[in-house]
């Protein structure tokens, strides 16, 4: 006897929504995506992949970002951890760039302060904010990504709205640097 398992999965690439400005009248239907950012992850923005590779990239981040937040909030970031800040965006990153709903480390504005909740193009269904595609993000000789180094040099991104992400595991677990801090 076999068995089939239906899981639910993220929404695939290309999928749209439908949804309207919270002060007015303005229908959007766009595909979404998930943007995370590690908290000090833009230091790339100073630089560009001909001038600094992935690898020394993350070993600058884990030096300079990376190791402060346990020492600086020792009751809120256990040794390893980094924040990560999410966004709603489209793939060109044109026209929408607004706090993910739900995500940790949000202020107070997110995209439904701005949009109602985005529905389906087709079915009509309300979207499912952990179901959204994570976007990826390179460095190297195509892609300058902002933060891009991370998943490069690693191979790794976060899970829909993961709310830190533990530097000391993922760089042993991809074998990049990671200091000695224990």
């Amino acid at each position: 006897m076999s068995s089939s398992h239906v899981t639910v999965q993220p929404y695939p690439p290309g999928t749209e929504w439908t949804f309207t400005t919270c002060r007015g009248s303005y229908t959007q239907t766009v595909e979404l995506l998930l943007y995370p950012e590690p908290d000090g992850s833009a230091m790339s923005d100073d630089y560009l992949p001909e001038e600094v590779g992935a690898l020394e990239l993350w070993r600058k981040w884990v030096n300079q970002y990376a190791v402060t937040y346990h020492r600086r909030y020792p009751e809120k970031y256990r040794l390893g951890e980094v924040p990560i800040y999410w966004s709603i965006t489209q793939p060109s990153f044109s026209g929408i760039f607004e706090a993910a709903p739900h995500a940790p480390n949000v202020m107070s504005e997110d995209f439904l302060t701005h949009y109602t909740h985005p529905v389906h193009t087709d079915t009509g269904e309300r979207l499912n904010w952990v179901r959204l595609r994570v976007m990826d993000r390179a460095w190297n000789e195509t892609a300058a990504d902002k933060g891009g180094f991370i998943q490069e040099a690693t191979g790794w991104k976060p899970s829909p709205l993961q709310p830190t992400m533990d530097f000391v595991h993922i760089g042993r677990a991809a074998g990049v640097y990671v200091p000695g801090l224990y």
